[in-house]
């Protein structure tokens, strides 16, 4: 249950992250953090609490690890940008990849598991 309310909670956060990236909002110098840092670190944060949503539950825990690898990706990548050198077009991408990412997170919330007792 827990990860349906912390992707929930970035499902603002990613509408946010597409209105900067369409310049509708410049949100970075008002607040003065990375947007992106915020967004990676958050969903890293939802995809642990899905995996851990997984082994509280004891249903689908691999099918959960092998889709919260995956879904890790753009935050990882953000993260070690700084020590690896990536090709730019993957760089220049990637606020669109991490606020789709969140956003499908988010929707994802609105899902509830009827079959839970």
């Amino acid at each position: 249950m827990i990860d349906y309310i912390i992707g929930f909670a970035f499902l603002p956060f990613s509408i946010l992250m597409f209105m900067n990236i369409f310049g509708w909002t410049n949100i970075e110098n008002i607040i003065g953090i990375p947007l992106l840092g915020i967004a990676a670190i958050g969903l890293i944060i939802v995809q642990v609490a899905n995996i851990m949503s997984a082994h509280i539950n004891k249903q689908w825990i691999t099918t959960s690890w092998i889709l919260c690898a995956v879904m890790m990706w753009p935050a990882i990548i953000y993260l070690i940008s700084g020590f690896v050198s990536f090709p730019e077009s993957l760089l220049l991408a990637l606020p669109a990849i991490l606020a789709s990412f969140l956003f499908v997170e988010g929707i994802y919330s609105f899902y509830i598991d009827m079959e839970q007792k």
